[in-house]
């Protein structure tokens, strides 16, 4: 007889900088999910793996470790500005990661997956971070949250083959990698980046201001009106925004701006070309022909950005993405990013026989703010795997009054239901951090007897 498959799809641990999860307890998951027998590796004999029953180690890839400080300064950003740096980049980087795994620091913890932030390249210069009303601080995307360009790693980070090294020792220590990433929107424009990419209008004597951080005149050189100017970014077809020759639309979470961000029009059936602003940088990078060759020159939004995500699995191996803002974006266009990365990903296992891990298919969560432990068409019409579970932060749902009920209730909604599962968390800077007054072995034996267990470690570098 089939033991019952654990309560929840796996462990989310994220604090202000870094978190981790401990050991899981052993259960033995459904038939469905179980993988192959693991390749051998260099580590200790591994335990067949379930995506049911992960233990996820959530790093801020900026904050954990950094492996190399020749990159600390990529694409000239600076460490401190105006005597401010906690929104700037710190050195972390893939080389930091990697070291930590061969040291078995992952190892000890009983880590199997780690989530790590979107690697890929960030608008490279700062934007405004406020107090209030009041421009107080540069604000870095060191977080990967404001997308440059999808199509290689950002240099603050490493190279190709530091996350190639970064990725396939994970898998030698039977961990598998799950990618941050974002499809809702890009990048705000910087001053830099204005400069750098030629789109928009500068005004002249930027620099100096911009070097000192002084706030109050950032704006002041952006000339807001020039819509030729604004076309050379990444154009109307692609975004909406405030900007002139661009459209907006208020009121409906999947074409709102977030935060003033500008949104990708990932519903559109249209066909579009390359951005404009893409094709400057390509073209200075020397790129632009092998990439048009790669990826093509006319796609949809979704298109274009799921070929480009997926090359990500089909390149290095990636084993999952955690995709944030989820239910600002259309759910069949998730869809077609899983099936983008499900077909990349069993593309690089029958290249990679002597890498592959196991012939698990391609793992996808998602983030919408809020999320219980409903189930809902993310699973269906959306192709997610699981779902971030927002019920159990701060450990309260985890009190001793609520216990049976809970247990009981996961269990009647899971185990019954092999295509529902959950991706839960205790404690998140993000949402509601764990009190620390609480009897946290009570909250910590209270997860593992849902076979999940959590800790929280502080590491910065």
């Amino acid at each position: 007889m089939k033991k019952p498959k654990a309560l929840l799809s796996a462990i989310l641990a994220a604090a202000l900088f870094v978190s981790a999860a401990a050991p899981a307890a052993a259960v033995e998951a459904p038939a469905k999910s179980e993988a192959a027998a693991p390749a051998q590796t260099s580590g200790a004999e591994l335990k067949p793996f379930s995506w049911d029953n992960a233990t996820v180690y959530f790093l801020l890839t900026d904050r954990f470790k950094n492996g190399d400080t020749s990159n600390d300064a990529a694409y000239g950003r600076m460490k401190t500005v105006a005597g401010s740096d906690f929104a700037t980049f710190h050195g972390g980087d893939f080389k930091g990661i990697t070291q930590e795994i061969e040291a078995g620091y992952f190892d000890d913890l009983g880590v199997n997956a780690i989530w790590l932030t979107a690697p890929y390249e960030q608008i490279h210069g700062y934007c405004l971070g406020y107090e209030g009303s009041n421009p107080a601080y540069a604000h870095y995307s060191y977080h990967g949250y404001y997308v440059l360009d999808y199509t290689q790693p950002d240099a603050a980070y490493g190279t190709k083959e530091e996350f190639r090294t970064m990725v396939d020792t994970a898998h030698k220590h039977g961990i598998r990698i799950i990618m941050d990433i974002v499809m809702n929107h890009a990048g705000y424009n910087t001053l830099q980046d204005m400069s750098e990419f030629d789109f928009g209008t500068l005004k002249p004597g930027w620099e100096s201001d911009y070097q000192n951080g002084n706030y109050s005149t950032y704006h002041s050189f952006v000339d807001y009106d020039d819509a030729a100017g604004w076309a050379k970014w990444w154009g109307p077809n692609w975004i909406r925004s405030g900007l002139p020759g661009y459209t907006e639309e208020k009121g409906k979470e999947t074409t709102e701006s977030l935060s003033g961000l500008p949104d990708f029009k990932t519903e559109s059936t249209s066909q579009v070309g390359l951005p404009q602003f893409l094709q400057t940088k390509w073209t200075k990078e020397g790129t632009l022909s092998e990439k048009q060759s790669k990826y093509g020159s006319s796609n949809t939004v979704t298109g274009f950005i799921s070929t480009w995500l997926a090359d990500w699995v089909r390149e290095y191996g990636v084993d999952g993405f955690r995709c944030d803002t989820a239910k600002h974006v259309e759910k069949k266009d998730w869809k077609i990013l899983k099936d983008a990365c499900t077909k990349a990903l069993a593309e690089w296992k029958a290249a990679n026989p002597d890498k592959k891990l196991d012939d698990l298919p391609f793992w996808m969560t998602g983030e919408h703010w809020g999320h219980g432990s409903g189930k809902d068409d993310y699973y269906t019409t959306g192709g997610f795997d699981s779902m971030i579970n927002f019920e159990t932060q701060g450990g309260g749902y985890l009190d001793g009054s609520k216990l049976a009920g809970v247990y009981a209730d996961y269990a009647q909604k899971i185990n019954s239901d092999p295509s529902f599962n959950l991706l839960s968390y205790v404690s998140s800077h993000d949402s509601t951090l764990a009190n620390r007054s609480q009897d946290m072995y009570h909250i910590g034996c209270t997860d593992l007897l849902r076979r999940r267990v959590q800790q929280t470690d502080r590491r910065q570098i």
